[in-house]
């Protein structure tokens, strides 16, 4: 699949999800009874942690890696974290962690109304999967700008996203403007499906690893209690990447955990 015609199909997702007719639903986000997710699997959305509380996250990948993150509603609408890791931390060998701790923050540009998304920019420097390469397996999203509008009708409460992403990964000589779409959907009050597509356009050239599919991400998230989520994820499942030597793993589809807890100060 050339890298126009991804492009061209996910702008269309974002302009027909986002344009969606608020006649024909309710914004959810005016009842005032969902929490908002911040992330769909590795994209985030236009959710914030709420002020006074913080989120602490905690994913579990191939090759033993674990990573953890920490986000903290600092005000209305700016919310601050930090996130660090490795591989081989679940196993036998010699850990290898990540090389430092990284960043990231948020601010809300726009509140969602009937008619508009929510917007948030934001920069962040944590990617995800191993660190191969003076990169992450998939790159970290940079200066980002998230957008979301949320509904309900018949079937439920369901959410669209998109944004658009200049990642500062780009030892691999492959720095264009990037992006994505994606879906949550409720289910009931506990149970919920996501799905996520990054066109991934800045991680497609020659030197890189990714081979021109994108990543195509799903997920199920199960609440517990109100305040822990588990979710088990299915990654790359379009195989995006070369398989090569230099970052094991590289096209293979990844069964992964991750666990949310949030919480007041």
């Amino acid at each position: 699949m050339s890298e126009r015609r991804i492009s061209t199909y996910a702008a269309a997702l974002v302009v027909l999800a986002l344009a969606a007719p608020a006649g024909a639903q309710e914004v959810a986000a005016a009842e005032g009874d969902r929490v908002e997710p911040v992330r769909l699997i590795d994209c985030p959305t236009a959710g914030l942690v709420a002020k006074g509380r913080f989120s602490a996250d905690l994913r579990f990948f191939p090759q033993g890696g674990v990573m953890g993150q920490l986000n903290a509603g600092a005000l209305d609408r700016l919310s601050i974290g930090l996130s660090f890791g490795g591989e081989q931390i679940i196993g036998d060998q010699e850990v290898d962690w990540y090389p430092r701790v990284e960043p990231t923050i948020r601010y809300r540009v726009l509140e969602e109304s009937q008619a508009l998304p929510a917007l948030v920019l934001g920069y962040e420097t944590q990617g995800y999967g191993l660190y191969c390469g003076g990169r992450y397996q998939i790159k970290s999203k940079g200066m980002f700008l998230a957008a979301s509008k949320n509904y309900t009708g018949p079937l439920g409460q369901f959410g669209v996203h998109g944004g658009l992403n200049l990642s500062r990964e780009d030892s691999d000589e492959d720095g264009d403007l990037s992006g994505w779409v994606g879906l949550d959907k409720s289910i009931n009050a506990e149970l919920g499906l996501v799905a996520e597509y990054d066109l991934a356009t800045n991680d497609n050239d020659h030197s890189a690893l990714g081979s021109g599919e994108g990543y195509l991400n799903l997920g199920a998230h199960w609440s517990v209690v109100p305040s822990l989520n588990l979710s088990l994820l299915l990654k790359n499942v379009l195989g995006n990447g070369k398989g090569g030597a230099d970052c094991k793993g590289g096209a293979d589809l990844s069964r992964e955990l991750a666990v949310r807890y949030t919480e007041e100060f």
